[in-house]
């Protein structure tokens, strides 16, 4: 009979303050955002079609097909396109650039590591987030990027969409995932997704980071995880060696 294993109590701290709370939408409020989402994204999902190359993959003996003159992309692209962040990389850097302009004056002195940048970049006004298609460790931090990417008054929204929006919004770009999609201030054609946004979306809210007049007091906390220890693994039976011969 198989020995029944034994747990293994773990102990780790963790954050002691609360988690944010992710902001839900109904479904209808969704299928309505994804509509005036797809048509903002029309013209990149256009360009896409008609300029960008699907990948061959690799020929008869390894070779990868090369790209003709043909299949070089043009030096213009959409409007839109210079006012979304398309991808986990790219809009979590254009938070964490946001982030980094608030700084208190104290922390904001150059250094050489960290060298004066140009102007700030805009203000993003929503981000969509698709939590089914990705690790919890990767999504877990952007609420709080977000609240510290700009006050709480124009603060971006975060929209956590469905795995089935993700799809549609794939599709139209002609891209294989967009786990994660933002939309900045400004961007043209953009005023009614925007304003539904606002209208529809509560924002995120952080009361720990947020100043108010009375500071709390947030105790360690000890997070316990009950796990099953490994088992020992039994040595491999070693061959005796011969006493040798007196």
């Amino acid at each position: 009979m198989d020995k029944p294993k034994k747990t293994a109590t773990v102990h780790s701290l963790s954050l002691p303050y609360p988690e944010p709370q992710w902001p839900t939408i109904s479904p209808d409020a969704e299928q309505a955002l994804l509509q005036l989402l797809l048509r903002l994204l029309q013209p990149i999902g256009d360009f896409r079609r008609d300029h960008v190359a699907r990948s061959k993959g690799k020929g008869r003996g390894g070779k990868i097909h090369e790209r003709t003159q043909e299949d070089s992309l043009p030096e213009w692209m959409p409007d839109v396109y210079d006012h979304i962040t398309l991808g986990f990389n790219s809009t979590v850097r254009r938070l964490e650039s946001l982030a980094r302009t608030r700084k208190p004056p104290v922390l904001s002195q150059q250094t050489d590591a960290d060298p004066a940048s140009g102007h700030a970049p805009a203000n993003l006004s929503v981000v969509f987030v698709c939590r089914q298609n990705l690790p919890d460790i990767m999504t877990s931090s952007l609420p709080l990027l977000l609240a510290t990417s700009a006050p709480a008054a124009n603060r971006a929204r975060l929209v956590e969409w469905s795995s089935q929006a993700e799809e549609q919004v794939a599709r139209a770009l002609h891209q294989p995932r967009v786990g994660v999609l933002g939309v900045g201030e400004g961007t043209p054609g953009a005023e009614t997704l925007l304003h539904f946004v606002r209208d529809n979306v509560d924002g995120v809210d952080i009361p720990w980071l947020d100043q108010t007049p009375k500071p709390t007091y947030y105790p360690v906390k000890v997070q316990t995880v009950e796990s099953a220890s490994k088992s020992k693994v039994a040595p491999r039976d070693r061959k005796q060696k011969n006493p040798k011969n007196s």
